[in-house]
C-alpha cells in the first residue's frame, strides 16, 4: 500500500460518486471526467479514469461505450463523517507536529484535536526532513503575536473586511497601511507567508496600487470596515508571462504524478493527448519565476519535452548546450 493511497481520500470520493451513478445508469468516459472535476481536482481524472478503464481498479463493467458498476450492491451515500483509519490518524498527527498548522486553527480547536490524537504515533516528524534550498530566516510561527495577526488576516479574508496594518520596513521604519486583503501566499523557498492586497489611496475611497506584505514584519493588525472584493480587485501576478510554458509529459517513471506534485504551486491546464500518448500541460507563471521554472523543468530530464513558447525553448537549448560543453570539457583528450 502506497503512502498516499489513504482510505476516503479525494480519489476515493471521486470513484465513490462514479460507482454510485454507474449503479443506476451506464456512464460514459466524459461523464466520469465531469464527476472527477466536480469532486476532485482538475488533474484527478488523469490518474483515476485510466485505472478504472484499463482494469487496474476492477470496479466497472464495459457495455459498448458505457460502463456500469461491477459491485453487487450500491454503496449508500449517507451524510456524515467516515471513520478514520490508523494511517490517516498517524498522518494527521504528523501534520499537527508542523507549527504552521496552528495558524489556521483556534486554540480550542487545536487543543481538542491534539487531545483526540494523544495516543497516536505520528507518521513522521518535522526533523526527518532536511531542506537544502530553504532560507533559514523563516517566519516565527510559534510567536503568539504572529498567530494573532495571521488569524486576523484570515478573518478579514473570510468576512471581506479591510485591515489596518502596522508594518516594519527593511530599513526598520514603521508605516501604517490600510489594506484590502485579497489572498495569502506562502513561499516554500523563503518559508514565509505574505499578504497580497490593495493599498487604500490617500484621497477618496478608491483602492490604489497592489501591495505585498510579509506577515513576519507585522507590528500590529486590526479589522476595519467591510470592503467587498469585486472582479476589478482580483490580485493577479505582477508580471505574468504572455504565454504559458507548454510541456509534454511521457508518463514514464511516474512522471505525471511527480509533475503534478512538483508544479502544484503554478496555475496550469493539463490534458491527455491520445495521438502522442502523452500528457500536455500548460504552466502559467510570473516572469520573476522564469529561471526557477526553467531549472525545475530541466531537472526532470527526458520524461519532459518543452513544446513552447520559442523564447523559453531558446533558454532550454542554451542551458543544455552549456551543460554539454561543461561535461565534454572535463573529459580528458587522448
Amino acid at each position: 500500500m502506497e503512502l498516499f493511497d489513504k482510505w476516503y481520500n479525494c480519489y476515493y470520493q471521486v470513484v465513490r460518486q462514479i460507482l454510485a451513478e454507474a449503479s443506476d445508469v451506464p456512464v460514459t468516459r466524459g461523464r466520469m471526467n465531469e464527476l472527477s472535476m466536480k469532486y476532485g481536482f482538475s488533474e484527478s481524472g488523469l490518474s483515476i479514469i485510466p485505472r478504472l478503464l484499463d482494469g487496474q481498479w476492477p470496479l466497472l463493467r464495459k457495455e459498448g461505450n458505457r460502463f456500469t458498476s461491477a459491485l453487487y450492491q450500491k454503496e449508500p451515500l449517507l451524510p456524515g463523517a467516515l471513520p478514520l483509519t490508523s494511517l490517516q490518524k498517524s498522518w494527521l498527527k504528523a501534520l499537527f507536529a508542523d507549527p504552521r498548522i496552528r495558524l489556521f486553527l483556534s486554540e480550542d480547536a487545536f487543543s481538542a484535536i491534539e487531545k483526540w490524537l494523544h495516543d497516536t504515533k505520528p507518521l513522521f516528524y518535522p526533523e526527518d526532513f532536511y531542506y537544502f534550498d530553504r532560507c533559514k530566516d523563516g517566519d516565527d510561527y510559534l510567536s503568539p503575536s504572529y498567530r494573532e495577526y495571521f488569524q486576523t488576516v484570515l478573518t478579514a479574508l473570510k468576512q471581506q473586511r479591510a485591515l489596518k496594518v502596522g508594518y516594519e520596513t527593511r530599513r526598520n521604519h514603521r508605516i501604517t497601511f490600510i489594506v484590502l486583503p485579497c489572498q495569502l501566499q506562502y513561499s516554500s523557498k523563503d518559508d514565509k507567508f505574505r499578504l497580497c492586497g490593495f493599498q487604500k489611496a490617500e484621497k477618496g475611497q478608491e483602492w490604489g496600487r497592489k501591495i505585498i506584505l510579509n506577515l513576519g514584519r507585522f507590528q500590529s493588525c486590526s479589522l476595519l470596515f467591510p470592503a467587498k472584493i469585486n472582479p476589478a480587485h482580483r490580485f493577479h501576478l505582477n508580471h505574468p508571462a504572455k504565454e504559458p510554458v507548454v510541456i509534454q509529459i511521457s508518463g514514464e517513471r511516474n512522471s505525471l504524478e511527480r509533475c503534478m506534485l512538483h508544479f502544484a504551486n503554478y496555475e496550469k491546464h493539463t490534458y491527455y493527448d491520445e495521438e502522442k500518448n502523452a500528457w500536455i500541460s500548460s504552466i502559467y507563471y510570473d516572469l520573476a519565476d522564469e529561471t526557477g521554472l526553467l531549472v525545475e523543468i530541466l531537472s526532470f530530464g527526458p520524461v519532459i519535452r518543452v513544446l513552447g513558447p520559442e523564447n523559453f525553448l531558446a533558454q532550454v537549448r542554451e542551458r543544455v548546450q552549456k551543460q554539454h560543453d561543461l561535461f565534454t570539457a572535463q573529459i580528458p583528450s587522448r
